[in-house]
C-alpha cells in the first residue's frame, strides 16, 4: 500500500522558516566572531538558551534525548548551531501534512499534559529565535559588531538574488 504524503503551503513556508532561522543564525555567530571575551560573556548565555531550545523541540519531534547544552566559547555555539540547523532542516525536509498536525503530550515530564500539534511548536522555535536574536543583536550593535539587517524578507530578497 502506497502512503500519499502530502505537502501543503504551511509545510513549504516552514521549511522556507527553517532556512530564514538558518540564515539568521549565522548573522548574528558572524557578528559574534569579533568580541572580546567580556562582551561575548554577555551573549553567550542567550545564544546557548536559543540553541538548547532548538535541539530540545527537534528531540521532541523525534523521540531523541535532549541534554543541555554546554557552551564555553564561540567554537562551541558555532557547532551546536551547525547540528541544530542540520537537524532542523533535515526534519523540515520530511515534514509532511500529517506530521504537522501530530499532537502529543509535549511536556508530560514536567507536569503539564496539554497537547499541541507538531506545526505550533515547529513556529514557536522560529519565533523563540528571532526573539533571542533580536535581543543578542542589540548587545552586538553596543560592542560595534551589529548583525546587520535580519528581516525574512532581507533573506527572501537575498535567497531570490541567488546570494548566500
Amino acid at each position: 500500500m502506497t502512503q500519499n504524503l502530502r505537502m501543503s503551503a504551511i509545510t513549504d513556508h516552514a521549511r522556507s522558516m527553517l532556512a530564514y532561522n538558518h540564515w539568521a543564525n549565522g548573522k548574528i555567530l558572524d557578528a559574534a566572531s569579533g568580541l572580546s571575551s567580556q562582551a561575548f560573556a554577555e551573549v553567550r548565555e542567550t545564544l546557548a538558551h536559543a540553541v538548547g531550545t532548538e535541539m530540545y523541540w527537534h528531540g521532541n519531534w523525534t523521540g531523541r534525548e535532549f541534554a543541555e547544552p554546554n557552551v564555553e566559547t564561540l567554537e562551541d555555539l558555532r557547532r551546536l548551531y551547525e547540528q541544530a540547523d542540520a537537524d532542523l532542516a533535515e526534519y523540515g525536509a520530511r515534514l509532511t501534512d500529517e506530521e504537522w498536525a501530530r499532537s502529543e503530550a509535549w511536556w508530560k515530564r514536567w507536569g503539564f499534559d496539554g497537547q499541541l500539534p507538531v506545526g505550533p511548536t515547529l513556529f514557536q522555535v522560529i519565533f523563540h529565535g528571532i526573539h533571542h536574536r533580536a535581543e543578542v543583536a542589540v548587545a552586538l550593535t553596543q560592542h560595534g559588531r551589529s548583525p546587520g539587517d535580519l528581516d525574512y524578507l532581507v533573506y527572501l530578497r537575498e535567497q531570490a538574488a541567488g546570494l548566500p
